[in-house]
C-alpha cells in the first residue's frame, strides 16, 4: 500500500502514514448532517468495527435515528462514505469532521503544509498554506468582496494537497451528478487540521436513507494536475463521468473574436456602459479594422448585451437591426458566430418561470418549473434556430441561485440544477445544429457532457482587493486545471481583460499553447488605453496563422497566411 493506518477507535480517528512512515492525516471517522431543524450531533458511545480493509463507525444521532460512517481501505485510496436513517432537510453536511458533546466540533487532524485550489480565486496565487480554506461551488461574484470564486463554475470538486515532500494527494468528492444537489464545497483548513462541509441550504429532503458523496483521498502523485486527473479518471471509472472526445469539428479550433474588451474600449473612453456598444455597426467596425490587417476570426462572438431581454434572447434591435442578416453575411464569408447567453438571469421571463423569494420576486430561471423550461428551449431555438447562431457562450453560470428561503419547482439544488440548465441548452441547441458550439466555464468532469469548450475566463479580476497579477503564470494554472479534468476538451484560451500591450502580446504569444486563440481588442487596449499598432495586428496575423498551419485549419479569406 501507498499508506499505512492505524485506528483509534476511542476518538475515532485513523491515523494515516506514508510508506516512510511520516504522517499525512488523523482522520476522524465523524459526520455530521445538520438539517434546517439543528445541528447533528453524536450521542453516546459509538460502535466501531473493523473487518479487512474496511471500518464502519454507528453513531446515535440528534437528527436522525442512525449514521454510519464507512471507511474502506484501497491500495492507492481511502474512500468514506456517510449514510443516514430518518426524516430531515438537510442544511449542511461535515465530513471529516463532527459535533460530538461535549468536546464541540471536531476535525481531522493533518500534517499538511501546502493546498491547491481548482478555482482561480486569487489574481496572483495558485498554492496556499493548508491552514487557508479553499472554496468550490457554483456560486460567486466578483462584484460581491469577499465571494470572488466564480472564474470556474464548478472547478472539480478536487483540491490537491501535500506535506511539501515532493508527493501530492487528491481530495475529492465522487458522486452522481444528480446527488450534487449542494452548492458549494469547503475545505476548512485550521491550525493542524481540516474538515470538509458541503452546503445543501434546505433544498435537500431526506425520507428513509442518505448517502453523502463518497469523499476519497488519492495517493502518489508528482504534483496538482496529476492528482486532479487522477480523481477525474476514478469519476470515469465509476461510469460518473464521461470519456475524452474525440470527434471535434475543425471550426470549433479556428481563432476567436469577441467584442467585450473592444466595447469597454469605447465605454472608458466615452463614459457609457459597456453592453451600450454591443452593436451591429460597432461590430462591422471592430471586425473591418481587423480584416484590413489580415486578421480574420474564424468564429466571432457577439457579446453582451446584444439582446432586448436576457431570458428570451431576441435582439435588441435599435443596436441590431438584422442580426439573422449579419449572421448569414459572416457565414457566407466562412465564419461561425456564437451569441453571448447570460445563464439563470430572469430578465423578461413570467415569475412562476422562476426561482423566486418568498415574497414571490424573481431571481433566476427554473429549468425544473415547466415554463422555465419552455423559457429556456424557446430562447435558444430563436439563437440556433431563427437567427442561425452556431453555438452560445454561456455566461454567468456562479450566479446559480443559493439561499434557504428560495422556493423552486423541482428536487434539484446547486450543481445538480446548474446542470439541468445546461442540459437544457445544450440538448436543445444539438437538436437544431448538431455542431453547434457550446462554450462554458465549468472544467468539472461531471459537466463534460453539456459543454464542447471550456473558456479559461477573464483575465484580471478587476473587482479583486488587489487585482495585478501574472497574467501568463494564472492562464497556465487555469489550463492545467482543465487539462487535467476535462482531458481533451478544446480550450477558449480568453483574452481580457489585459492591463497593458505588453502584457497583451505577451499572452498573444502563449495562447496557442493553451487552446483557441481568443482576441477581445481591436483598435485598443481598453485599461492601458494604448493603441494596438499595425506591427501588432500583423503579430496577431502571424500567430493565428502559425496556429492554423500547425493545427490543419483553414485559412479565410483575406487572413494572413503564415509565411
Amino acid at each position: 500500500m501507498t499508506y499505512r493506518l492505524e485506528l483509534d477507535p476511542d476518538r475515532l480517528v485513523a491515523e494515516i502514514r506514508g510508506a516512510d512512515g511520516r504522517l499525512w492525516f488523523r482522520l476522524r471517522l465523524l459526520a455530521s448532517l445538520d438539517t434546517m431543524d439543528g445541528p447533528d450531533e453524536t450521542l453516546g458511545v459509538p460502535v466501531v468495527s473493523r473487518q479487512g480493509g474496511r471500518i464502519e463507525v454507528r453513531c446515535a444521532s440528534s437528527r436522525w435515528l442512525e449514521r454510519t460512517t464507512v471507511l474502506d481501505c484501497h491500495e492507492d485510496r481511502l474512500e468514506l462514505r456517510t449514510t443516514v436513517r430518518g426524516t430531515g432537510t438537510l442544511l449542511g453536511a461535515h465530513l471529516l469532521g463532527g459535533h460530538r458533546p461535549p468536546g464541540g466540533f471536531l476535525p481531522s487532524g493533518s500534517a499538511l503544509r501546502t493546498v491547491f485550489s481548482p478555482n482561480p480565486d486569487h489574481p496572483s496565487r495558485i498554492l496556499r498554506p493548508a491552514a487557508e480554506p479553499v472554496v468550490l461551488g457554483v456560486v460567486g461574484d466578483g462584484a460581491e468582496p469577499g465571494v470572488g470564486r466564480w472564474l470556474f463554475a464548478p472547478a472539480p470538486w478536487c483540491i490537491a494537497v501535500t506535506r511539501d515532500d515532493g508527493e501530492w494527494a487528491a481530495l475529492g468528492l465522487v458522486a452522481p451528478i444528480a446527488a450534487q444537489t449542494f452548492t458549494t464545497m469547503h475545505y476548512t483548513g485550521g491550525t493542524d487540521g481540516f474538515s470538509i462541509r458541503l452546503d445543501y441550504e434546505g433544498h435537500t429532503r431526506v425520507d428513509g436513507e442518505f448517502d453523502t458523496p463518497a469523499l476519497t483521498v488519492q495517493f502518489g502523485h508528482p504534483d496538482p494536475p496529476a492528482a486532479l486527473r487522477a480523481h477525474r479518471d476514478l469519476l470515469v471509472e465509476r461510469g460518473l463521468a464521461p470519456s475524452a472526445r474525440t470527434d471535434l469539428p475543425e471550426h470549433w479550433r479556428q481563432p476567436m473574436f469577441c467584442g467585450w474588451g473592444a466595447q469597454h474600449h469605447l465605454a472608458l473612453r466615452t463614459g457609457g456602459s459597456t453592453k451600450d456598444f454591443a452593436t451591429q455597426a460597432h461590430y462591422d467596425g471592430f471586425l473591418g479594422h481587423l480584416a484590413r490587417h489580415g486578421v480574420v476570426p474564424g468564429t466571432v462572438v457577439v457579446d453582451d448585451k446584444w439582446a432586448e431581454r436576457y431570458a428570451t434572447s431576441r435582439p435588441d434591435e435599435a443596436k441590431w437591426p438584422d442580426l439573422a442578416g449579419w449572421i448569414a453575411d459572416r457565414h457566407a464569408r466562412g465564419q461561425r458566430v456564437l451569441l453571448w447567453w447570460k445563464a439563470w438571469d430572469p430578465d423578461g421571463a413570467p415569475a412562476e418561470a422562476c426561482v423566486r423569494l418568498p415574497d414571490g420576486t424573481p431571481v433566476a430561471l427554473d429549468p425544473e418549473h415547466p415554463l422555465g423550461r419552455r423559457t429556456v428551449v424557446d430562447a435558444v431555438e430563436h439563437m440556433i434556430g431563427a437567427l442561425d447562431a452556431d453555438g452560445l457562450k454561456v455566461d454567468f453560470l456562479a450566479r446559480t441561485p443559493s439561499g434557504t428561503a428560495l422556493r423552486h419547482a423541482g428536487p434539484s439544488w446547486g450543481a445538480a440544477l446548474l446542470h439541468r440548465l445546461l442540459g437544457l441548452v445544450y440538448e436543445t441547441a444539438k437538436r437544431l445544429k448538431p455542431d453547434a458550439l457550446i462554450v462554458t466555464h465549468t472544467p468539472n468532469p461531471a459537466f463534460t457532457d453539456v459543454t464542447d469548450m471550456i473558456r479559461l475566463n477573464d483575465i484580471r479580476m478587476l473587482d479583486a482587493i488587489d487585482p495585478a497579477g501574472p497574467v501568463v503564470p494564472h492562464m497556465r494554472y487555469r489550463h492545467s486545471v482543465v487539462a487535467a479534468s476535462c482531458p481533451g476538451m478544446p480550450v477558449d484560451s480568453d483574452g481580457w481583460c489585459l492591463p497593458d500591450r505588453a502584457e497583451w502580446a505577451a499572452y498573444l504569444r502563449v495562447q496557442p499553447s493553451l487552446g483557441v486563440p481568443a482576441l477581445y481588442y481591436a483598435t485598443h487596449v481598453d485599461l492601458s488605453g494604448e493603441p494596438l499598432r499595425p506591427a501588432d495586428l500583423a503579430e496577431v496575423a502571424r500567430v493565428w496563422a502559425e496556429y492554423r498551419r500547425a493545427h490543419g485549419l483553414r485559412t479565410l479569406d483575406g487572413a494572413r497566411s503564415a509565411s
